[in-house]
């Protein structure tokens, strides 16, 4: 009778360790998901705003920045506000100065009233975020027109 009892549990424990062995080992070769959180971002940034510009600008300006910059990498399929989409992992090349044309635009749409200078400075202290969360990879070499 304990003879079965034990080759019960020793094939419950083979069958859990092959199961975890093998999420574990998905999982390790996956790269870590970096989550972008809203407030968090806001935070960091307006830590980060020169002391002139923090004096012109509101938590409210900052986030409507990053809000419209999320958008814009929503809309490149880079981001998304589910953490269980899958956004892929193919490779996008955008040139420099098109998030900033695209946030400028998304900005005026609603109305909003951020100086371009201001909107330039905001997304250049968010990349210092995105670095600080993992989510920025190595620089792509290539041509200066955007394309690798």
């Amino acid at each position: 009778m304990w003879i079965w009892i034990v080759l019960a549990a020793v094939v419950c424990f083979v069958i859990a360790a092959v199961t975890i062995g093998g999420v574990t080992g998905t999982l390790a070769t996956r790269p870590r998901r970096s989550v972008y959180d809203l407030e968090e971002a806001v935070d960091f940034v307006a830590d980060r705003l020169p002391e002139e510009l923090t004096a012109e600008i509101s938590y409210d300006d900052v986030t409507a920045v990053l809000a419209a910059h999320c958008d814009y990498l929503a809309a490149k399929g880079v981001a998304s506000a589910k953490a269980a989409d899958d956004i892929g992992d193919a490779l996008v090349v955008v040139p420099d100065d098109e998030p900033v044309a695209w946030v400028i635009g998304r900005l005026e749409e609603q109305g909003e009233s951020i100086s371009d200078e201001v909107v330039v400075t905001v997304l250049a202290v968010e990349e210092q975020y995105y670095e600080a969360i993992g989510a920025i990879g190595p620089r792509v070499s290539g041509s200066d027109d955007g394309r690798a």
